[in-house]
């Protein structure tokens, strides 16, 4: 039976659901297959921060709690704390092409996840952040054939665990909306004036739907990164049946580029390629970086 609790961050509490079981099937199960299981950190820790000497009681606190929860993000919380998630963005931030003040501006963050990039807006001065996500692992999309064989306990698990908590610990006023990108309108959550999605399109069974309801939303500019192969040519897409983690989609830089032109918007510009890896591992991962207008 799943065990919930109070947790309390910094005077703010947080209910959180602990169930280890729950834990394991989500991580055994298909959805995450072809995933490597790396070690966390002791205790929360990123691999490379160390913990001050004479470490205050709530950030011990802070650390232990944060290492009982599955993180994708690695969120810095406190100093020398931070989640243990399967991507760290730090090292690559510079790739990422986001204005250093986003004072003024309202910011749209897609599938936020944990939040590692909403927060991050919010802590450049956006005085508002909305960051998007779904309710529960099962609204993703998902192959049929899988979904019909993974456990409904994982298919119900809710999502946004992570997200709470580092809100909670930033003193964050970002704002949680749930809701399908597929759904995604200016009568829902308005317009913005900077718009960011990243590695999003590849789990969708329809990208192309999902960019033209960003783009109806899109103010001023919109930032995408996602995964390309370089090996495919021209504008070319391979259909991958989302079988392994959910990834629908391996893409050409040119196809990519094309999806988000065809989309209505006016101006797109290819601004880098790079590669990314999982916290603690060579970079191996294709990223491109669009800037799309209006």
């Amino acid at each position: 039976m799943a065990l919930r609790q109070i947790v309390e961050v910094g005077g703010v509490g947080v209910s959180v659901t602990l169930d280890d079981a729950l834990a394991r099937r989500i991580r055994s199960s298909a959805l995450w297959t072809g995933a490597k299981d790396r070690p966390a950190p002791a205790d929360g820790a990123s691999d490379s921060a160390k913990p001050a000497p004479a470490e205050s009681p709530l950030t011990a606190r802070l650390r232990r709690e944060a290492a009982a929860l599955e993180w994708y993000h690695s969120i810095p919380l406190a100093e020398g704390v931070v989640t243990p998630g399967e991507f760290d963005h730090a090292p690559y931030l510079a790739h990422y092409p986001i204005p250093a003040s986003l004072s003024g501006m309202r910011v749209l963050d897609v599938a936020t996840f944990d939040g590692y990039w909403a927060f991050e807006f919010e802590r450049r001065g956006a005085d508002e952040v909305v960051a998007l996500d779904i309710g529960t692992i099962g609204e993703a999309d998902i192959q049929p054939a899988l979904r019909a064989r993974t456990d409904p306990g994982i298919l119900n698990h809710a999502t946004g665990a992570g997200f709470a908590f580092a809100k909670a610990a930033l003193g964050s006023q970002v704002r949680r909306e749930l809701l399908s990108v597929y759904d995604v309108s200016p009568e829902r959550l308005g317009l913005f004036d900077f718009v960011f999605c990243g590695d999003l399109l590849l789990h969708l069974t329809n990208p192309m739907k999902a960019l033209e309801r960003i783009r109806h939303v899109v103010k001023r500019e919109a930032i995408f990164v996602d995964c390309f192969s370089p090996h495919l040519p021209g504008k070319t897409a391979e259909y991958r049946s989302g079988a392994n983690r959910c990834v629908w989609w391996s893409v050409s830089l040119g196809c990519l580029q094309q999806m988000i032109a065809d989309a209505n918007f006016g101006e797109v510009t290819l601004l880098e390629t790079f590669k990314l890896g999982h916290r603690g591992e060579k970079p191996w991962m294709w990223r491109a970086v669009f800037r799309a207008r209006p």
